[in-house]
């Protein structure tokens, strides 16, 4: 295990997380009617407790690659610890009444930018670079899109922003059609249980969802191994 990259991945995650628990408690946070979850802090600070021990697991893992401290790895585990608080949050705004906070949007796709350049860089592959800025721009005219929310396209490109670049094109793939997949039993369950096709779903949750999974299931299945390793 690298001390330094767990050190250094630990704080990263620490930061991200009190970085996003203070956009999320800012004043003019959106609240929507009289839900007691919105108007306190209850909902951000069940996101921090969910999103920290996401950061300190992945930290632990990915300091035990054989590379030490390097950037996938500390975007691997700042980028899931963020996509992790997002969940939460969203998880229940969009369920409950349809509306994601998009301040918070902008901000994970400003860090997502500010690891994801550097990343693509470090690459050096022409091919992600191309299809990475091909489906940010996709998602961005998704937004133009009359059935689809404004909130719904910007989870798109923070899919794309976040996937790509640390877990590549076939994984992300793999996210977005599970993502899919998802929507489509949520329309299916919703639309048998009210008779209607009429089915309104919140996606934004079900987008950030495989995002937050699939780098902990890919950091447990290269990380226990090493880790059980160690510990023997």
């Amino acid at each position: 295990m690298d001390l330094i990259a767990l050190l250094t991945y630990l704080g990263g995650a620490f930061l991200t997380v009190g970085l996003f628990y203070a956009v999320a408690k800012r004043k003019s946070r959106p609240v929507y009617g009289d839900d007691p979850y919105l108007q306190g802090l209850k909902l951000p600070r069940l996101a921090c407790g969910i999103a920290l021990p996401v950061g300190v697991l992945l930290s632990v893992l990915q300091s035990l690659a054989v590379t030490g401290l390097d950037l996938l790895g500390f975007s691997t585990v700042v980028l899931t610890t963020m996509v992790s608080y997002l969940f939460v949050i969203f998880a229940y705004t969009d369920h409950r009444h349809r509306m994601a906070d998009r301040v918070l949007l902008h901000w994970a796709m400003g860090l997502g930018l500010v690891l994801a350049i550097p990343r693509l860089i470090e690459l050096q592959s022409e091919p992600t670079a191309v299809i990475f800025v091909f489906s940010v721009l996709m998602s961005f005219a998704v937004m133009f899109m009359p059935s689809m929310g404004a909130s719904d396209a910007r989870s798109f490109m923070l899919l794309f922003i976040v996937g790509l670049p640390t877990l590549g094109i076939i994984p992300t793939y793999y996210v977005f059609v599970v993502g899919i997949a998802l929507w489509l039993l949520y329309g299916i369950v919703f639309a048998i249980r009210q008779r209607s096709f009429k089915v309104s779903i919140p996606l934004v949750p079900y987008i950030l969802l495989p995002l937050a999974a699939a780098p902990i299931i890919i950091s447990l299945s290269l990380g226990v191994p090493r880790l059980l390793s160690v510990l023997s």
